[in-house]
């Protein structure tokens, strides 16, 4: 085995001082970017009523971005041997019991729009059998 000389050693430790550090900014910089949605929130909320549909669209999807790069955040943490090793027993409760929380609510939203949209299409698809139907003369069931 080839020893180590302390020139090498100080660059790998620099190495990962500076990973360390990308990785605290990046930290840092996604809590500023949540505060600034959390601060701005009742502004957002009284912009959606004035936005087109392109903008909600957009707004949606930045949105949809945010709580996916969240969950992202905390499946790393639940993958990471370190984090759980360090981390408390009521931490990982706690977390637990707001994303079941969070994660139920999405659930049942989902559930209930996916539904009314169904409903909708169901509608559109027997108006546009029935005006088929009397173009044709044929009977569809549906």
């Amino acid at each position: 085995m080839i020893p180590k000389s302390s020139k090498n050693q100080s660059y790998e430790s620099l190495s990962t001082t500076d990973v360390a550090k990308k990785q605290e900014d990046r930290m840092s910089s996604w809590v500023q970017y949540i505060n600034f949605l959390l601060q701005e929130r009742k502004n957002i909320e009284q912009k959606l009523d004035k936005m087109g549909k392109a903008e909600l669209v957009a707004f949606d999807r930045q949105i949809i971005e945010a709580c996916q790069q969240s969950l992202r955040g905390f499946d790393a943490w639940f993958t990471d041997f370190s984090i759980m090793e360090k981390m408390d027993r009521e931490l990982v409760r706690d977390i637990a019991k707001n994303l079941l929380r969070i994660g139920f609510s999405l659930l049942e939203y989902d559930r209930d729009v996916t539904k009314l949209w169904q409903d909708t299409q169901l509608v559109e698809w027997q108006k546009k059998a029935e005006s088929e139907s009397k173009k044709g003369g044929n009977d569809i069931l549906i």
